[in-house]
């Protein structure tokens, strides 16, 4: 049994459970969405930069670093998609959809890179927080799989892409340095700068 297959079979194992429990598809329904988790995640980069703490010049670090790292995993996954079509579970298998029908390739999944770039960007200023981040992330890879959107491993590998790409703009210091500066500069000039 090659890994397409195990692939293949994890996803209808996952997928099948769609209809059996109403309220956990209701769940599943309001996590699957564009919204929820993203605006959430962004919430909390937003709170880590305006929160008055002792760190608070690591924690303002979040927001360039999450926001570069969210361009350059979109960058990846554009430019992968050009050579890399895998079509969607619904396409090839007997799927049950609690989603629309996305019209882009299923490998690697956005989503999760989005959502596991910012969280490990939350994770890196604050641990509590950053625990509660991959939380969010992780179900909403998961619900990515049991809506019938993506495979297990288009999930997987969206989600090492966005760490990867966390860890890959980390390294460039001053770049975020800069940026941080900028944003607080226009930050103080909007009036904006409540804790100042």
């Amino acid at each position: 049994m090659n890994w397409l297959n195990i692939d293949r079979a994890l996803f209808l194992a996952i997928n099948s459970f769609v209809g059996k429990v109403a309220v956990f598809d209701s769940l599943m329904r309001l996590v699957v969405n564009e919204y929820f988790v993203p605006v959430s995640l962004a919430l909390i980069v937003l709170y880590l930069w305006f929160a008055p703490r002792k760190n608070r010049q690591t924690q303002r670090k979040t927001l360039p670093l999450a926001a570069l790292s969210v361009g350059l995993v979109d960058v990846i996954v554009t430019f992968s998609n050009q050579f890399i079509i895998r079509e969607r579970p619904f396409q090839e298998l007997a799927a049950k959809l609690l989603f629309y029908k996305p019209t882009d390739p299923s490998f690697p999944s956005n989503a999760a890179a989005v959502s596991f770039a910012i969280a490990t960007a939350i994770f890196i200023a604050n641990k509590k927080l950053g625990i509660v981040a991959i939380i969010l992330a992780v179900v909403y890879g998961f619900s990515r799989v049991y809506a019938g959107v993506h495979y297990p491993s288009d999930v997987v590998v969206g989600s090492l892409l966005g760490v990867f790409g966390v860890l890959l703009v980390r390294r460039f210091k001053k770049l975020i340095q800069i940026s941080t500066e900028l944003i607080q500069k226009i930050q103080t000039k909007t009036n904006l700068d409540v804790n100042s």
